[in-house]
């Protein structure tokens, strides 16, 4: 069957009948009406068990990053301080911003510190400027570790989450962003 070139009203497309062509029709008028709209919110129920799997997930995780840190003697957190006590450099960091930097409690960066002091990768030192206050920095052999074994711990961290594309990984790390300044508020 051959195709007409004109519309239901009989008339050729492009054209109203009265020698005016017709408006055309927008891609987007043609879209499924499906299109999230900013202004909703998912219900409680739902953000509940967001949380719950998040719970869950956090769960496992830290059980999982145990095992793959068993040589170290190391948890995720206290390998994570180690990591931000790497990227601090020499200056060191008070356990205060440390705790900010790894969104955690004071006494849990401090407890880090203190695990991380008696393996021999941190050293405590005081301020320069103000004697009250400590600074935690990287000692040389825990800078030794980052060096030598960092990458090869990171990527054995990473693996935990198993085989995902990277607009996946992406994603996932904005809408965790978010949660994470959603809850700092």
């Amino acid at each position: 069957m051959a195709m007409s070139s004109h519309s239901l009203t009989g008339r050729p497309y492009g054209s109203t009948g009265q020698g005016m062509p017709s408006a055309t029709v927008h891609p987007g008028w043609l879209a499924p009406m499906s299109v999230p709209v900013e202004d909703e919110h998912a219900s409680p129920e739902v953000l509940f068990d967001v949380f719950t799997q998040i719970l869950k997930i956090a769960g496992a995780l830290d059980r999982s990053a145990s095992d793959a840190l068993e040589d170290l003697h190391l948890t995720a957190g206290a390998f994570n301080a180690l990591v931000e006590l790497g990227k601090v450099g020499d200056r060191g960091i008070a356990p205060s911003e440390l705790a900010r930097r790894l969104a955690v409690a004071r006494r849990t960066a401090t407890l880090y510190v203190d695990i991380l002091t008696r393996q021999g990768w941190a050293v405590r030192e005081s301020h320069p400027e103000d004697r009250r206050m400590v600074l935690a920095r990287l000692s040389e052999k825990g800078q030794a570790l980052l060096d030598n074994e960092g990458e090869r711990y990171q990527r054995r961290l990473a693996d935990l989450l198993g085989e995902m594309s990277p607009d996946q990984a992406d994603r996932l790390r904005q809408l965790l962003a978010q949660i994470t300044s959603e809850i700092r508020v």
